[in-house]
């Protein structure tokens, strides 16, 4: 996706903390205003967050539908998970401290792209990175993973390291990547119970985190590396809280 000379803010580090705010939940919710707000107003440019979510269940539109859904939700409230509905599609992901998202939205007047070549062009960099950081990284499922999607990343053709989706709307597309550094054991559990009572099949096997394939993986490194991938040219650095208030200037000026 060409974004050569278009304005990028990048918001991660102790920005994506605080800006949890009051709800867990801020994580996703922010996501949906994001690709709003750019849609919108394209001279925001394109936004690059990275941040460690607080504990959530993020389930997909379809699951709210399942028989079992509101036992689900029961089994992520007792281990103090929130639920929450994703914005972009796949299936359900219990996510917590441990794991990595990047999201990544970008300004998109019209659509000059398919879903495929935008996961594939961004796929391979993610695939480059996790390599050079010594992972044996593979773009491409894996037989019974967690929330199963053509354009997984793979390690060793054998577990699953990272989870990508996509929501497009008029002006506006999200891509966003799931990374897990490590795996809690609530997180493990939950994606056992959850899945069991939605119903869904899939292999505990696959579910691991990238300390598993390099001992002691950096997190920080590949923060690091993420952004020189994806905001090689930042022009500022917000917190939500200041890129909402700018988005409003501009809708105020628009009146």
């Amino acid at each position: 996706m060409n974004t050569s000379g278009m304005k990028t803010t990048l918001i991660t580090g102790s920005s994506s903390a605080i800006d949890w705010g009051l709800e867990r939940s801020a994580d996703l919710t922010a996501s949906k205003r994001l690709i709003s707000m750019v849609s919108l107003n394209p001279e925001l440019g394109r936004v690059v967050r990275i941040y460690r979510p607080a504990p959530t269940v993020a389930f997909s539109g379809l699951e709210r539908r399942l028989p079992g859904f509101q036992d689900a939700v029961s089994e992520a409230a007792a281990y103090s998970f929130e639920p929450v509905i994703r914005p972009a599609g796949g299936r359900m992901v219990a996510l917590d401290q441990d794991w990595l998202i990047l999201d990544v939205i970008t300004p998109e007047p019209e659509k000059t792209k398919s879903n495929r070549d935008v996961y594939l062009e961004f796929g391979a960099i993610l695939v480059n990175i996790l390599r050079e950081l010594g992972v044996d990284a593979n773009l491409g499922a894996v037989t019974g993973e967690y929330c199963p999607g053509e354009y997984s990343i793979n390690a060793r053709g054998q577990v699953k390291i990272v989870g990508t989706a996509q929501r497009v709307q008029r002006g506006a597309r999200l891509f966003s990547a799931c990374i897990p550094i490590s795996i809690s054991h609530s997180v493990a559990t939950l994606f056992e119970r959850v899945n069991a009572e939605l119903g869904l099949d899939w292999d505990p096997a696959t579910l691991v985190g990238l300390n598993s394939e390099v001992p002691n993986f950096s997190i920080d490194d590949l923060e690091k590396e993420l952004i020189v991938a994806f905001a090689p040219e930042v022009d500022s650095f917000d917190s939500l809280t200041d890129l909402y208030q700018f988005n409003r200037q501009l809708v105020l000026q628009g009146e």
